[in-house]
């Protein structure tokens, strides 16, 4: 499983937006007495132009009083501070370079790929895994034609602002960073090491997870988002999806016993299989309707 897919939730191709018809996304809801929640999965960064903003969709977002994000990523007002949390996290310590923590051939692969994404070797040699990763994942997917201003929350971040609703989130920028700059150094190496021998292959992974996230299919999401990751960086998964998944289970039971509506919308991974958020409510006998 590659970070990159993690970072992303998901793309589209090119081929996926020229007359293809979908069933949408999937929208989940959860009801008491004097509470509405409906829990969204999202993709973080998609090529312009994807339509994916059904009127089931829009109708529940625009019925909410309060909107939940992972994290204000997307609130200008932390970008300053986002930027200082991670060039503090992203460099290896002094006389320790990447191509001294990763095997031959991956770094044979970066020097490689980098060109690509506009950044090289030598300037990535300063970084720490995680940060290598990143930069050259979403490096990949901008030369690639996606854009992350055409996200789902980067579009409706805005949109909830703009019409006055309470903006809440379950984590904050330092927690979000925190999980892969606090990962043990072997982790790190691991994961820079699959991403890069992923490239290869990840159009048509990105590609079979955005369609199946535009079906609705469930299955699919688990199948590509997580299955890789469960079964070859189980650390990995525990930190980014598991341990998530039951603190925002935990506090969407807490909304429950409030009131009024609430749109959730988190990446589109923490949501399907036993792990997954949908699962853990109804485990809870926490009545959900949806796929």
């Amino acid at each position: 499983m590659s970070l990159m897919k993690t970072i992303g939730g998901g793309l589209v191709a090119t081929a996926l937006l020229a007359g293809s018809a979908f069933a949408g996304p999937s929208l989940w809801h959860i009801e008491d007495e004097d509470s509405d929640i409906y829990v969204f999965g999202t993709v973080h960064i998609l090529r312009p132009g994807m339509d994916w903003q059904t009127d089931e969709i829009m109708t529940a977002f625009n019925a909410a009083d309060t909107v939940y994000f992972e994290a204000p990523v997307n609130d200008p007002a932390e970008a300053a501070a986002m930027q200082q949390l991670v060039m503090a996290n992203a460099l290896n310590p002094a006389g320790t370079t990447l191509s001294s923590l990763v095997n031959e051939d991956t770094w044979a692969r970066i020097e490689s790929f980098a060109p690509q994404v506009g950044a090289s070797g030598a300037a990535l040699e300063p970084l720490r895994p995680w940060m290598a990763t990143i930069q050259l994942g979403v490096g990949f997917i901008i030369v690639s034609g996606y854009d992350p201003a055409s996200g789902v929350e980067s579009t409706l971040w805005p949109l909830a602002s703009e019409a006055g609703k309470t903006l809440a989130y379950f984590e904050t920028v330092e927690e979000q960073i925190g999980f892969f700059a606090n990962m043990p150094q072997d982790v790190e190496v691991r994961l820079l090491e699959q991403t890069m021998a992923e490239f290869e292959a990840a159009p048509e992974q990105l590609d079979d997870l955005v369609t199946s996230w535009a079906n609705g299919d469930q299955a699919e999401i688990d199948r590509v988002m997580n299955d890789e990751m469960r079964a070859e960086a189980p650390e990995v998964h525990d930190v980014i999806i598991v341990q998530r998944n039951l603190r925002w289970a935990d506090e969407i039971e807490t909304m429950l016993e409030g009131s009024g509506t609430t749109f959730i919308a988190v990446g589109s991974g923490h949501l399907p299989g036993e792990e997954g958020v949908i699962a853990l409510l109804r485990e809870r006998g926490i009545e959900v309707s949806g796929p």
